[in-house]
């Protein structure tokens, strides 16, 4: 085959890889940003001025669903990765009562800085430090900060442990996929 024949033969095939991504995919803008969240997953109504995104993430068969979550507090607010951290870690526990080392892991690929925060056991979420409310057994945090020049960006994804592992690789895409709209 001629070098000719296998450029078109490969630029082909990425044309129907990229058409296959696209259909597996939902395009999302937000403030001035946009990125691709699986198809499966099923838009909801913002509950809160503090939300950009909100997806309900179908479970299994009967499985309890999960919930992503794009939070934006404005220029200069929400805090740093270590804040974050120690807030998102102390709203987990081992089924002992022990705590949960977070796993951080900064994303190489970005289109923008951003960190990879992961926590799985007994969680309470709740707004700020510590667990209120009902404690859920064997669950999983995704979350992460993308440092956009508009501010930071918050996602997260929680639910029933093997449903967010089972999503973490499309989290991992949203979140190094978020690009500006246009470029100034």
């Amino acid at each position: 085959m001629s070098h000719s024949r296998i450029a078109r033969a490969l630029f082909v095939a990425l044309l129907l890889a990229g058409a296959a991504a696209g259909a597996d995919g939902q395009r999302v803008q937000f403030l001035g940003h946009h990125s691709v969240v699986p198809a499966s997953w099923v838009p909801q109504e913002v509950t809160s001025s503090m939300r950009l995104l909100q997806f309900e993430v179908p479970g299994q068969g009967e499985s309890e669903a999960g919930q992503f979550v794009l939070y934006y507090f404005g220029p200069g607010q929400g805090g740093s990765v270590e804040a974050n951290v120690e807030r998102w870690r102390s709203q987990f526990s081992r089924p002992d009562g022990a705590e949960v080392e977070a796993v951080v892991t900064p994303l190489e690929g970005s289109a923008m800085p951003a960190t990879l925060v992961e926590l799985e056991g007994s969680y309470a979420r709740s707004v700020g430090m510590g667990q209120v409310g009902d404690v859920l057994p064997d669950r999983m945090l995704l979350a992460g900060v993308v440092e956009t020049p508009e501010g930071n960006l918050h996602p997260q994804l929680h639910g029933p442990a093997e449903l967010v592992k089972g999503q973490r690789e499309a989290f991992i895409a949203f979140m190094r996929g978020i690009s500006p709209d246009r470029t100034p």
